[in-house]
Order: C-alpha cells, then structure tokens, then sequence
C-alpha cells in the first residue's frame, strides 16, 4: 500500500497536535455553554500589549494579550487582566488555530474569559466570548450580538437587537448575575 508523503505529513502533525485539539473542547460545544456562569472574568479593557511566544516544549505558539481593564463586570481583575491564546506569529513562523479569539492593539472589547486546566485566563468559546466596542454615533459604544448567539437566550429571555448599547449592555449582564448568585427564598 502507498501513502502519499503529504498524508503521512499530515497524520504526523494530527497525531502531535491531538492532545491540544482535546483541549479545546469547550469552543466546540457551545450550544450548552453557560457564558455567565462558565466564566471567570467579564470585562471592558482595550488591548495594550499582545505578544507571541513559543510553549514549554516548542510545540505551539501562544500569544499573551494584555488588557487595561476599564470596566469589570464579574471577578476582578485590577487594572490589567491577561489572556492567552492558542496561535500566533514568533520570528517569519505564524500558526494560526480556528475558533480561536483574535484581538487587534489599542481596540476596545467585552471580553468573557474562563481558567483554563493550566490555570491561564483564555477567552470563553473562542470567538463568541470576545465583542469588539464600536462608536455607534453619537459618543455611543455599542457591541454586537446576534441573536443566535448562546448568551442571547440568557439575558431575561427577550430578544436583543443585534446592537446593544455597552453600558446598558453591561448592566443587563449584572442583573443577571445578580440573580443567579441570589439566594433562594
């Protein structure tokens, strides 16, 4: 039996790379995904530092993103809150992974972040736990949601516009977390 060379290629990178696909389970599932609940950190921050670097074992780059935190809305993460995410480019070497959150220096964002099992702040479900803050006019901020988005369903039931003010936004997000951390009567 022949086997190409790029198939053999192949099953040798899938074969290293199957303990870190395992990994990122959560960002696969989240239809079932609890965003406020699952969730370590919420936060307004503008990114101010992002920075790539190789793992331990030389196997993956990861990117350091820092963020100067301008509102926190669950956890507290001081002034600067740090996450890190799988992909990056190191040196003329860029590894990109999907699903995975990608931020850009000096932009704004609502970011929903987890621990992940090595105890780093990574953003919750990828892409879905990440909403860049835009000028909606009028010195307005506004994030966009659109309504099949799993947090959607969370937050009282209604149905959001796919544009929600930030601060009203953020305030819907304490109200809810209010009443889940609420003690039964």
């Amino acid at each position: 039996m022949f086997f190409p060379k790029q198939f053999i290629f192949l099953t040798f990178i899938l074969s290293l790379t199957s303990p870190f696909l395992a990994g990122q389970s959560r960002s696969a599932s989240v239809a079932d995904i609890d965003f406020l609940e699952e969730s370590n950190l919420i936060f307004v921050g503008r990114l101010v530092e992002k920075e790539s670097y190789w793992n331990e074992d030389h196997r993956f780059i990861l990117t350091r993103h820092l963020f100067q935190v301008q509102d926190s809305v669950k956890g507290d993460p001081d002034n600067l809150a740090e996450i890190i995410e799988y992909g990056g480019t190191v040196g003329e070497l860029a590894q990109q992974v999907t699903h995975t959150a990608r931020y850009r220096l000096g932009r704004e964002y609502l970011v929903f972040s987890y621990l992940d099992d090595l105890q780093r702040n990574r953003t919750l479900a990828g892409t879905l736990g990440q909403f860049q803050v835009i000028n909606g006019g009028s010195d307005q901020r506004v994030v966009r949601i659109y309504p099949s988005h799993p947090l959607a369903l969370t937050l009282g039931g209604q149905p959001l516009s796919t544009f929600q003010e930030l601060e009203v936004f953020s305030a819907k997000l304490r109200a809810t977390l209010e009443e889940l951390t609420r003690p039964e009567e």
